[in-house]
């Protein structure tokens, strides 16, 4: 009895240590977003932000898997109407009127694959980063046209989604699948399918 117990107090804390570590990563998962990279590209990335923050400095930074984020572009001004910032290919426009600000890359790189983040600037306390990170990952299989308009709407829908509600996200996948098949030819022959009743 005495030996029962003690396995159990000892691998209760296991367990809870994997549930919470399991816990966290899925949150990092469901704050992540990936996007499609097509190189030569431009890409515009909206950050959402808070009325709290509006007057604040903003950055976009690349997270390394060491040591501290990379500032690409930050704001150096806090004027009411627009403050803009640019720095080699990043270009960052924040209007403190609106809840987000953009970053627009020009000429996206095979070696702008990475994590990146928007970020509220509060030196020199700790930054604000907003959610959610930003993963540009290769478009390698997926056709140019796809690659930077349709593959958006669907991360942005499925990740409004699965916050909001799962159903959601399969009743605008199911219409966007229905608008892409219907765009297509139909292929000579071919019979409309019938769902199986069970």
């Amino acid at each position: 009895m005495d030996r029962m117990d003690r396995t159990g107090l000892w691998g209760r804390p296991r367990l809870l240590l994997l549930l919470l570590l399991l816990w966290v990563s899925g949150l990092r998962g469901e704050d992540e977003e990936q996007m499609c990279l097509l190189e030569g590209s431009n890409l515009t990335i909206s950050c959402l932000c808070t009325r709290q923050y509006a007057s604040s400095l903003k950055a976009w930074q690349r997270v390394r898997s060491r040591g501290p984020p990379e500032t690409l572009v930050r704001t150096d001004t806090r004027n009411a109407d627009l403050n803009l910032a640019q720095a080699r290919r990043y270009l960052l426009e924040d209007d403190p009127t609106e809840v987000t600000f953009r970053v627009s890359v020009r000429e996206l790189q095979r070696q702008d694959v990475g994590l990146y983040q928007c970020v509220i600037d509060l030196s020199p306390r700790t930054p604000v980063v907003l959610p959610p990170w930003i993963r540009l990952v290769p478009c390698e299989g997926l056709p140019p046209a796809l690659a930077l308009s349709e593959l958006q709407v669907m991360a942005i829908v499925l990740t409004c989604g699965f916050v909001l509600n799962k159903g959601l996200v399969f009743s605008v996948l199911f219409v966007l699948l229905r608008k892409a098949r219907a765009s297509g030819e139909p292929n000579p022959g071919e019979q409309q399918s019938h769902p199986s009743r069970s």
